[in-house]
């Protein structure tokens, strides 16, 4: 995803009523690689492709333990 998609979607969230995320990003120096045309088809298809769901489960699990199951 470019900066600019990422800003346009946080704009779009933002104007629907959301305030508070939970976000995490990679920069192609964070792989050794340059931020060039490679890097972008590759991160692309990185997001395209990845398996969040573990990582959505990992977030789940941290969610309960800070705030409980109901989230108060």
């Amino acid at each position: 995803m470019t900066i600019d998609d990422a800003i346009e979607r946080l704009k779009a969230a933002k104007k629907s009523g959301v305030k508070n995320i939970i976000a995490a990003w990679w920069f192609a120096d964070q792989f050794d690689r340059e931020d060039d045309d490679v890097w972008a088809e590759a991160a692309e298809r990185v997001e395209r492709k990845m398996d969040w769901s573990p990582t959505h489960d990992d977030i789940s699990t941290l969610l309960e333990l800070y705030t409980g199951p109901t989230g108060e």
